[in-house]
């Protein structure tokens, strides 16, 4: 039992030595789990995974029994890649020419945070539905490319359109404000107008009155 256990590990230790020396960055943050009797080690190909810059899911499969890699597996296993809670979107895996049993599934990240790996179909006639969350214990979250740009840090895609689109709502909130002065201005105008032709207008009752003192004259002829 040990000893089985022992070349498990060791299986593990030399495909993240593997992929290591083979592609740079690969396996400093990989998550190893079993599914059924297989071994499987999953994360980003790009560690740290950036925002904006090409990268791949990677899964390299290998047999728990005998250590030996699984071959064949792109024509029974795919891979929905989410982020967050979003919809998840179905890439095809590729084989590796490098390393045997290594899968993988090139995109580019275009958001930071966190990103859900789910593995579906089968490996070896063994049905598979596994997933992988990316995160402080497996494998890293996309991080934003700021932090490591020098000697100036050039705002990312989506930090630009964030930035466009408040300048828009501030600009809209400056015409909504200044469209209300002027309508504000306009009613006072009316109303400042019609208490004046208030003011100027006669009243009812001297409207076709004839003078009194014209009426005595006539009288005393």
């Amino acid at each position: 039992m040990r000893s089985r256990v022992f070349s498990q590990a060791l299986v593990s230790i030399l495909a993240v030595v593997a992929l290591g020396i083979l592609f740079p960055m690969v396996a400093l943050a990989h998550e190893p789990r079993d599914l059924g009797k297989y071994h499987v080690l999953v994360g980003w190909v790009n560690e740290p995974a950036i925002q904006g810059q090409p990268n791949a899911i990677s899964i390299l499969i290998t047999d728990k029994a005998t250590g030996q890699p699984v071959m064949g597996a792109e024509k029974t296993l795919k891979v929905d890649v989410a982020y967050g809670g979003g919809q998840p979107k179905t890439m095809d895996l590729e084989a590796s020419d490098d390393v045997k049993g290594l899968y993988t599934a090139s995109f580019i990240p275009t958001k930071a945070g966190s990103y859900v790996f789910t593995f579906t179909g089968s490996i070896g006639g063994q049905p598979v539905n596994a997933r992988f969350e990316s995160g402080p214990n497996t494998f890293d979250d996309v991080t934003p490319p700021e932090p490591m740009e020098f000697p100036v840090a050039v705002p990312s895609t989506a930090s630009l359109a964030q930035q466009v689109q408040t300048a828009d709502a501030n600009a809209q909130s400056a015409r909504l404000f200044g469209l209300g002065g002027i309508a504000a201005g306009v009613v006072g105008t009316i109303l400042a107008g019609a208490s004046l032709l208030g003011r100027r207008a006669p009243r009812p009752d001297a409207v076709g009155e004839t003078p009194r003192a014209t009426s005595t004259n006539s009288e005393n002829r």
